[in-house]
């Protein structure tokens, strides 16, 4: 019989490298942005896909932790830039609960997919800003699988704030670089409308 003990995500060998030279502190909306834009671009020259997001304290811009998508060379469906950001962040506050430690913004080069959405709910972030669309990485080739038409109303109702389309050329200009392996395109594309 199988023994298995405890599960173990990677994260990229360069990331704490690239964070250890980048500043503590973002105050803007676009300077967090323009972060999670550049992960995500260095993300794709490293093998990654082509999405970047980032924990940030809403109150200090001060980055908690970043993420990438290392989906294809972490060989785990698990490993979405969000969802390895806040994972990270709760990792680095030591709280499966965001906010009990104060106000985290969650910031992503692009909407959150169905996965990324069900995580976000559980980790008490306030607040989601985002830069490409997904229809935009829909354009690209990936699969966001099946979220429901107001997932942004819902996740307001569920007191998280959205903000939509930051810096979202130049976001969408990552996704169109990408040349890389599409690891979910064997799936079905749901219909949104329905």
């Amino acid at each position: 019989m199988k023994h298995w003990t405890d599960i173990t995500l990677p994260i990229p060998e360069w990331l704490n490298v690239w964070a250890a030279g980048i500043p503590e502190i973002f105050p803007e909306m676009n300077q967090r942005m323009a972060l999670v834009i550049a992960l995500a671009h260095r993300s794709v020259e490293t093998g990654g896909g082509p999405f970047g997001a980032a924990v940030f304290d809403q109150r200090t811009g001060e980055l908690i932790a970043p993420g990438v998508n290392w989906v294809v060379p972490g060989k785990s469906s698990l490993l979405h830039a969000e969802v390895m950001a806040l994972a990270l962040a709760e990792q680095t506050l030591g709280s499966y609960e965001l906010a009990s430690h104060g106000s985290f913004e969650l910031v992503t080069s692009v909407e959150p997919c169905c996965q990324c959405l069900g995580v976000l709910l559980w980790t008490g972030v306030a607040s989601v800003v985002c830069g490409a669309r997904s229809e935009d990485a829909e354009a690209a080739g990936f699969n966001e699988g099946p979220r429901s038409p107001h997932w942004e109303q819902e996740l307001v109702q569920r007191g998280i704030s959205v903000t939509r389309e930051v810096m979202r050329p130049q976001a969408v200009k990552v996704l169109q670089s990408y040349t890389g392996e599409i690891y979910n395109s064997h799936l079905q594309i749901y219909d949104q409308a329905g």
